[in-house]
């Protein structure tokens, strides 16, 4: 068997577990950064590896950085090319944005390959018994993990068909059919529909030209975070399924920055909300006036226009702001 599934945490759980095959961590935030349309797997992990590089950065130079995780992703994907030498594959995956995105690259990439005499099945949980407030794999124990594999389900036709349409609609450089996608009920994927949704409120809001996060971050700060730990975890307070604190820690340090910051930065460690901050929250500016320069990646749609796509929280659309 070939176990894919988020990342590290769930991997140990499988070993704890001793889930008999081989294991496979997907690790990529897709909802951040550049995710365009590419001719292969390899092309675009190459992108990602570039992406991860700069906005993650680490103890490595950038170019350090990159090598290591495109040496990384290099692995992985050869892993995934061998999917035939094993007698199953199986897919764990949870109810929120980062797996979603996961499961939809991956049912995407299953759909181009010859499947015949292939079996591929498919674990996609939204909560547990044995967990009251449940986030995710990672929370489950080994023998919670073990008692999931016999409730696996065949990945079928409809399965592929939808993570195609909803993983071509998110690399598209326009939104449309994205927004389509989000709209539908699909009982084969009952957690996508709600994970796009929280996707899509991440483009600049009507209101204000802040994303979800970047809104809950500052009334994080506004009621009195200062510390970064403590913006991060006030801020997901907002959230059903917490994100990673990479993800939000590269929003608040682009609150930083700027001629025209939102929030004021201490040291690297801390942080106040200052005037436009406030004015922010209150809806009397947008982000993304004045002297703030738009260059964001929103899977494949590259924002570089202010009035370019704003999400609206009343209508839960997207519109051209004019």
């Amino acid at each position: 068997m070939l176990h894919i599934t988020n990342g590290d945490s769930v991997i140990d759980g499988f070993r704890a577990g001793a889930i008999p095959g081989s294991y496979l961590p997907w690790r990529d935030v897709l909802h951040d950064g550049a995710v365009p349309r590419t001719s292969s797997l390899a092309a675009l992990s190459d992108i990602r590896a570039r992406v991860l590089a700069d906005l993650f950065p680490d103890t490595e130079t950038e170019t350090e950085l990159y090598k290591s995780i495109r040496s990384e992703f290099a692995e992985r994907d050869r892993t995934l090319a061998d999917f035939r030498r094993h007698d199953e594959t199986v897919l764990w995956f949870e109810h929120d944005l980062y797996d979603q995105l996961q499961l939809i690259q991956l049912l995407d990439w299953f759909s181009r390959q010859d499947l015949t005499g292939v079996r591929l099945t498919l674990i996609q949980i939204g909560e547990h018994p044995e967990v009251s407030s449940f986030h995710g794999l990672g929370e489950l124990n080994g023998v919670q993990l073990r008692e999931l594999l016999p409730t696996r389900v065949a990945v079928g036709p409809r399965h592929l068909q939808i993570g195609r349409e909803a993983w071509e609609a998110f690399c598209a450089p326009d939104p449309g059919r994205l927004l389509g996608v989000a709209g539908r009920s699909e009982p084969e994927m009952p957690f996508l529909g709600a994970a796009l949704q929280r996707f899509l409120e991440e483009y600049p809001s009507v209101r204000n030209g802040l994303s979800r996060t970047e809104r809950q971050l500052l009334a994080a700060g506004a009621a009195g975070a200062r510390r970064r730990r403590d913006f991060y975890e006030r801020s997901q307070t907002f959230e059903a399924c917490p994100w990673g604190d990479g993800s939000v820690y590269w929003r608040l340090d682009r609150l930083a920055t700027g001629a025209r910051p939102a929030v004021t930065r201490v040291s690297d460690d801390e942080f106040i909300v200052n005037d436009r901050g406030r004015r922010l929250l209150a809806g009397e500016d947008d982000w993304l006036r004045a002297d703030t320069i738009t260059d964001l990646w929103l899977g494949g749609v590259h924002l570089t226009d202010p009035d370019e796509w704003r999400w609206s929280e009343d209508d839960r659309t997207l519109t051209a702001r004019a």
